[in-house]
């Protein structure tokens, strides 16, 4: 199919415009479509242009559907595997090993001041007199220096009196009988249930002579009797601690034993 074009060299666009707009729309007259017959079918496929149509159309869609069928197939493919990764070797630098710090400066050696040795004069020699007058001083008279007698030795200090000896401690005193003290009275009820037992007792006796405070120091073993026995103490007068001839606080222990006859 060949096409043929034709150029007028009086053609204007300019002028084409003029003369299309100058010109008056022509109305448009609603007519009724026409129905095609087989005949004018045929006779429109036949005709060359409609042919080049048709056969354009057919390769479109020919080539539509084998782009589907090639997306379809890159969809459905597996996933290619990926080679494998082959491991590089690494290289590895290392820092250089740092410098070793200086060595710490040496400490400034003391200087030691020379002495230099001062040569001594020699004391000029003292004019000796060989007779002293008693007459009045002249020009003639020569002053003699005396020298002064030596310092008195330094006494030696007298040494401390001794600490006077500690004076010796005795022991409080008291027991039954001593100064009316009257013995522990037995309970009946433990003389009925035949208890017996020997208690120590530990008395506070104060610089009065005064117990101030009883402990048991060995039960007897039966309550009722350690009871009776404190009672009877805390009664009694005793004979003060002395240090020396000064009484004072102190302890004493009381034996005590409840025995049935």
């Amino acid at each position: 199919m060949t096409t043929l074009t034709f150029d007028s060299i009086s053609y204007s666009p300019r002028r084409a415009a003029v003369r299309r707009s100058a010109r008056p729309a022509p109305r448009a007259v609603p007519q009724a479509a026409p129905q095609p017959t087989a005949a004018a079918i045929r006779a429109d496929l036949q005709r060359p242009g409609r042919r080049n149509t048709l056969a354009l159309a057919t390769l479109a869609g020919a080539t539509v559907l084998l782009h589907a069928a090639v997306i379809v197939a890159l969809r459905n493919a597996p996933p290619a595997e990926a080679p494998p990764l082959k491991a590089e070797p690494l290289a590895l630098e290392f820092a250089p090993p740092p410098p070793p710090p200086p060595p710490p400066p040496e400490p400034p050696k003391p200087q030691v001041a020379k002495v230099v040795p001062v040569p001594v004069r020699a004391a000029p020699p003292m004019p000796v007199v060989s007779q002293v007058t008693d007459g009045p001083a002249t020009a003639d008279t020569v002053q003699v220096a005396t020298t002064p007698p030596p310092p008195a030795p330094p006494v030696a200090a007298a040494p401390p009196a001794p600490p006077p000896p500690p004076e010796p401690v005795t022991e409080p005193r008291g027991f039954a009988g001593y100064r009316n003290n009257p013995a522990p009275e037995y309970p009946a009820m433990a003389q009925d249930r035949g208890l017996q037992g020997h208690v120590i007792l530990k008395v506070q006796v104060l610089a009065s002579g005064k117990p101030a405070n009883v402990l048991v120091d060995k039960s007897s073993g039966h309550k009722i009797l350690d009871d009776a026995a404190v009672k009877a103490v805390l009664s009694w007068a005793f004979d003060p601690a002395k240090r020396g001839q000064t009484p004072i606080d102190g302890w004493v222990k009381v034996p005590l034993n409840f025995k049935l006859s």
